[in-house]
């Protein structure tokens, strides 16, 4: 996809089929080659609040994960650790389960191959949770020590690095923290900053934003279009705690696009290739993999928390991103494969 106006005319109708479905949408594209169309519709908050833009931020949950893989990549090419460095390594305060005599590495959080839980929290708690999403963070009561002893409590599924691709927000959230260890860095949010946001020129991608940035924020809205508070997943931010917006987003999608012409280029590099496969999903580094037509690989993931959705993907050899944000809980996956699809035919 070449033409800027053939990508600002697939952005528009792909924005206008789905945008009756959410209370705000901005979609996003980018090429290889730096062309870029970004289109806003709905409502930052319901039933008539103003438009979104392209500098409106947006929670992105669970897509938080692609900047943690990232994030271990660096520090490997960085030499402060190396896909195999056991996690007990960099948390040496936590007797870190194990299994059949196999310890969790790096990779296998960054993979989900840990045999980790999705979720840190007892099934009892996990339900309060859910019941408390409804207005607000669910993970509030999830910091540091309390995620750090669940871990110290976990019982491993599986032998780590063997099975199946088993989803967890839990070693996501793990793997941040080791990750701000391995690191010496102040915090996780500092982390994303220093190795990401400033090297790649994206300003608006943060855990807490600052008085500016609120006043850009869009409102999250649950089922029938009720607000909702924000989420702040403070215990595990490496698991889901950014928001970001369309600029930044398709900025970062540019990277991964033209890895070479990053500072952050061979850490890029290693987050492509696939790590475990699968039947129909396999995974690399924090990407998600799933084959096109045309023996194409389109690389992505998506996100959500209680009012918000997020999905970014690419397909290297078409040289096109897309990123989709919306401030409800109705997917945008569809609004970002249509997109795909549509930008790499």
């Amino acid at each position: 996809m070449s033409d800027p106006e053939a990508l600002d005319e697939a952005v528009e109708r792909i924005a206008a089929r789905h945008s009756k479905q959410h209370v705000g949408l901005v979609v996003g594209a980018v090429t290889s080659a730096g062309a870029r169309s970004v289109v806003p519709v709905g409502r930052v908050r319901a039933p008539d609040g103003p438009t979104p833009h392209a500098d409106t931020l947006f929670e992105i949950g669970s897509v938080t994960k692609v900047f943690t893989a990232l994030l271990l990549a660096e520090a490997v090419t960085r030499g402060e650790l190396s896909l195999d460095t056991p996690l007990s390594d960099l948390l040496p305060e936590v007797t870190v389960p194990t299994r059949d005599g196999a310890a969790i590495t790096v990779e296998h959080l960054a993979t989900h191959t840990a045999g980790l839980p999705n979720n840190p929290l007892p099934f009892s708690a996990a339900i309060r949770a859910q019941w408390k999403a409804r207005d607000g963070d669910p993970w509030d009561t999830i910091d540091r020590a309390a995620l750090l002893t669940a871990l110290g409590e976990a019982k491993l599924r599986r032998t780590p690095g063997t099975g199946r691709i088993a989803y967890s927000n839990f070693g996501a959230g793990v793997l941040g923290h080791a990750l701000v260890a391995a690191t010496a860095a102040r915090d996780f949010g500092e982390l994303v900053r220093s190795r990401i946001c400033e090297p790649l020129g994206m300003t608006d991608t943060v855990i807490i934003p600052d008085q500016e940035q609120a006043e850009r924020e869009a409102v999250g809205h649950r089922r029938r279009r009720r607000t909702t508070g924000h989420w702040e997943v403070a215990g595990l931010p490496g698991a889901g705690a950014l928001r970001s917006t369309a600029t930044d987003m398709l900025a970062f999608l540019h990277a991964q696009l033209r890895p070479d012409d990053t500072p952050l280029g061979p850490a890029i590099a290693l987050t492509h290739p696939e790590r475990r496969p699968g039947k129909r999903l396999g995974i690399g580094l924090g990407w998600l993999r799933v084959p096109m037509k045309g023996d194409r690989v389109m690389l992505w993931h998506n996100g959500g928390t209680g009012g918000f959705r997020a999905f970014a993907g690419f397909v290297p050899t078409a040289g096109v991103g897309v990123a989709t944000l919306a401030n409800d809980v109705r997917s945008v996956d569809r609004v970002g494969l249509d997109l795909l699809t549509a930008l790499s035919t």
